[in-house]
């Protein structure tokens, strides 16, 4: 009845710990057709780290898009209503009976003197530099052009 045989035995090089067992086989590709690498089957015998599948690289980096910190959106400018951008029109034009306004611009030291080199530096004057300035921030604020298009063309 019973072989001559030994039975087999269970030891601990043939045991994984929980947690820390792997397949012996790679996961097979999904392919309509031929299979593009019959060599191996997906075996792993020898313990090689098995290629990661696009899909999930592209799967994590979903992930890590998804999880990313959102950039905050700018706050909203506030409303000018046409009444009070009309308002400051006229005052405009009252106060610029020649066609420029003056101001006073407080700068401290060392923007002073940074303003004055780069002047220099430019061969240009500073009213021309800062103009520029205003000139570039002005452009980058959104709705202001439509708002002074709104107005009578004798306020501008």
């Amino acid at each position: 009845m019973f072989s001559s045989k030994p039975l087999a035995s269970l030891s601990s090089g043939l045991l994984a710990r929980k947690g820390h067992a792997r397949p012996a086989m790679r996961p097979q590709p999904i392919s309509f057709g031929m299979a593009q690498n019959e060599d191996d089957l997906g075996w792993n015998d020898m313990g090689d780290p098995a290629p990661v599948p696009p899909v999930l690289v592209e799967r994590a980096t979903l992930v890590r898009e998804v999880e990313a910190p959102a950039a905050e959106p700018e706050p909203e400018a506030p409303r000018v209503s046409p009444a009070t951008a009309a308002r400051l029109a006229r005052e405009s034009a009252a106060l610029t009976k020649s066609h420029k306004a003056a101001f006073t611009l407080r700068l401290d030291a060392d923007r002073h003197l940074r303003l004055r080199l780069s002047a220099a530096l430019a061969g240009r004057s500073a009213q021309a530099l800062v103009t520029e300035a205003l000139d570039a921030f002005l452009s980058t604020r959104p709705g202001l052009d439509a708002l002074v298009a709104g107005l009578p063309q004798r306020n501008r």
